[in-house]
């Protein structure tokens, strides 16, 4: 078992929340074919709900989910039962969780006949050979990148899995803006802006049927050698992620981050920091803002 008061360090992910129409049949789905397990059942409380800016939350179930390796990173699914239509990769905010993998090939051999769409077949990429990335939907509309990794990057450090499907370690945002997005990850919370790359982005090609000659721009933020973002320039033609008065957003809703302090933060909460019970949070404050591409980000003070 991982110790997490030394695994929590600043700016690390710890958990990306899905919304799902049926939550219990997608925590089954990812038991099933990643061998996820879960480590908490509950419902939303009303003061969680609130700290989301979404208080028709409250009451709802929800399932957080670990990998065999025990690492305490988690997916929590929680049921949305009022969702607007949401085509994946179409949207500002949060697009896709990138999840370590022992096997890429035999994962996407297991994935074939079941109920995840694969909409990038593993490859290399141009840019490095470190890492083969696989790309899917969720039968939720979440988008997940499964990568196998083989190394590190020359400024980043990147987990190596410890189970056939382990763990969290970048979240992927849509912005219209990269550079004010980029801003407000390094001023707001004093990351570090990584490195950029501009390439052919195959699954956004495809998303909006942009030929194969079109690149996008990315850039990446952490803290000394973890990555934690990959922040992407959308092409013309993203929109603004629809949501239910009161509810969390379809897809990749929240993602959580461990911080040092709250009180250090200079941005504006969307309800004041509080003591929150469960896996991801075992008694500490946490609190949630809006992100410069309206992402919600859920901020958890190590302490």
């Amino acid at each position: 078992m991982t110790n997490t008061s030394s695994f929590d360090t600043e700016g690390l992910i710890k958990a990306a929340t899905v919304s799902a129409p049926d939550a219990a049949r997608l925590a089954e789905t990812y038991s099933e074919y990643f061998g996820w397990s879960v480590v908490e059942e509950n419902t939303v409380p009303d003061d969680m709900a609130a700290g989301w800016g979404a208080p028709g939350m409250a009451g709802q179930p929800y399932f957080v989910m670990g990998s065999s390796s025990a690492t305490p990173v988690y997916v929590r699914i929680v049921e949305n039962p009022d969702m607007p239509a949401y085509t994946p990769l179409r949207t500002y905010g949060w697009n896709a969780m990138e999840i370590c993998v022992e096997d890429v090939y035999a994962l996407y051999a297991k994935l074939e006949a079941s109920p995840f769409e694969v909409i990038g077949p593993p490859v290399e990429l141009e840019i490095s050979n470190i890492f083969i990335p696989m790309q899917a939907i969720g039968p939720a509309n979440e988008v997940l990148f499964l990568n196998e990794v083989r190394g590190n990057m020359p400024n980043e450090d990147l987990p190596k899995a410890a189970a056939p499907v382990d763990h969290i370690f970048i979240m992927v945002l849509a912005t219209p803006d990269r550079e004010k997005a980029i801003e407000f990850y390094t001023t707001t919370f004093g990351w570090r802006e990584g490195d950029s790359y501009n390439l052919t982005y195959t699954v956004i090609n495809n998303a909006f049927g942009l030929g194969t000659d079109h690149k996008t721009d990315i850039t990446t933020t952490g803290v000394g050698r973890l990555v934690n973002n990959e922040i992407d320039q959308y092409p013309n033609g993203t929109i603004e992620r629809k949501k239910a008065e009161g509810m969390l957003p379809p897809g990749i809703a929240v993602v959580s981050y461990m911080v040092q302090s709250l009180d250090e933060i200079n941005v504006e909460f969307i309800t004041p920091p509080r003591h929150q019970s469960g896996a991801m949070y075992d008694g500490r404050r946490t609190a949630s803002c809006i992100g410069a591409a309206g992402e919600l980000i859920e901020l958890i003070e190590i302490g």
